[in-house]
């Protein structure tokens, strides 16, 4: 298998919703609508995040995200009205800290500190 791009998908049951919360949740607006009912964000070079138009599959899903700095994002994504719970250090790593929460549908989302 040669795999050239990634792309990681949220089904959402309301579309509008999912998809403003999701562009707080990155920082930005989506960057291409390939379809009505699809915006797509380019996260890095290969890899490609969707929110889906697709109310029978919402809520069945988790995305992890590692950032660069942890309580960074976490106070951003305070100030745009997202509550991110504390972290908690991951047992078996000396520096390694994740927060895990939920996006309006009941999709687990995780922030995982380091680069």
């Amino acid at each position: 298998m040669d795999v050239k791009h990634v792309f990681l998908s949220i089904n959402a049951n309301d579309f509008k919703a999912q998809s403003d919360w999701w562009k707080k949740l990155i920082g930005r607006h989506w960057d291409r609508e390939p379809m009505p009912s699809c915006h797509e964000w380019d996260l890095t070079g290969d890899v490609y995040f969707q929110v889906l138009d697709s109310s029978d599959k919402h809520g069945q899903a988790t995305v992890t995200l590692r950032v660069p700095d942890l309580d960074a994002e976490i106070s951003r994504l305070a100030d745009a009205g997202i509550k991110v719970p504390d972290p908690v250090k991951i047992d078996g790593f000396e520096t390694l800290r994740f927060s895990e929460f939920s996006d309006p549908e009941g999709n687990t989302v995780g922030l995982l500190d380091g680069s």
